[in-house]
């Protein structure tokens, strides 16, 4: 590999920088010295000495946002232009104050930017990593991380498995982009039903998988019944015209009743979901 580029080493030195003004005190010491700073030695030392504050306006806006940004940017014009004025404003500096009055704000707001640039780079890396692409639910190796940190915590969960029926024939007649929006629709309702705390996961091309923390069997089968309920109003459009019901199959197992380790508790989720398919439309099967 290369030596890293300047670019590089910039943006690799503002993340240090930014995670280390994290801190709210360590933060408040930074920008607040650092305009301090600026006015003693634009006082004391040099006129010159008031562009100290460039660096700590293009700092605030990364590190604390716009708004917040602004005002400190703010602070530091009219705090060195009373200074400018107290010690005798000349005709031939008035462009020279026009000039840092505004690079200040705009670094200020620069910094702002390229912190929100950041942050959208390390949202859309995240998602990458961590969802499936069709569903947007979690992808197979996160799922498992989740099982393995309940486990090592000791939290009860329970994994409901949920696999749609039907999705064969389905893909065979109408083609797998149709089956897709299947599985779409079956993630959003799972998703609604079961809450913001509930880990989803696509397990397979058809099945998804849902941890619930803390939940008991009677539970499981409380969000079954509403999915159905909901499935019941979110029919796929088929190409002709007609509209597929989507309907699954459902397993329970719950950690550490059914079984100790991951791959074993989702194989006893497996064994109770066939017995639902055997069972039927919308049935549902415990470990």
């Amino acid at each position: 590999m290369g030596r890293p580029t300047a670019v590089t080493r910039t943006r690799a030195g503002l993340e240090r920088m930014v995670v280390q003004l994290e801190d709210r005190t360590t933060r408040a010491l930074v920008l607040g010295g650092g305009l301090a700073l600026s006015f003693a030695a634009h006082a004391v030392v040099d006129p010159g000495a008031a562009w100290l504050a460039a660096p700590v306006a293009f700092v605030a806006g990364i590190a604390v946002g716009t708004r917040l940004a602004l005002t400190i940017a703010g602070v530091a014009v009219f705090g060195h232009l009373g200074i400018d004025v107290a010690d005798g404003l000349r005709g031939d500096e008035v462009l020279g104050l026009l000039v840092r009055s505004t690079v200040l704000p705009f670094l200020a707001l620069a910094g702002a930017a390229g912190a929100q640039l950041e942050r959208q780079r390390d949202r859309a890396l995240h998602q990458a990593i961590s969802q499936d692409p069709v569903t947007g639910l979690l992808n197979v190796r996160v799922f498992y991380d989740e099982v393995d940190r309940l486990r090592a915590d000791g939290t009860p969960f329970s994994i409901l498995l949920a696999d749609i029926r039907g999705m064969r024939r389905l893909n065979d007649t109408y083609g797998h982009p149709t089956g897709t929006e299947a599985v779409r629709v079956l993630a959003h309702v799972l998703r609604r039903a079961t809450g913001n705390d509930a880990a989803a996961s696509r397990l397979g091309s058809d099945e998804i998988g849902v941890l619930l923390v803390g939940e008991d069997r009677e539970r499981c089968r409380a969000v079954v019944k509403d999915v159905i309920a909901r499935l019941g109003h979110e029919n796929v459009t088929l190409p002709d015209g007609e509209a597929f019901e989507v309907h699954a199959a459902y397993g329970i197992a719950r950690w550490p009743e059914d079984a100790d380790d991951a791959v074993a508790l989702l194989r006893a989720a497996d064994r109770a979901k066939d017995r639902a398919k055997a069972a039927g439309l919308d049935e549902v099967g415990q470990a």
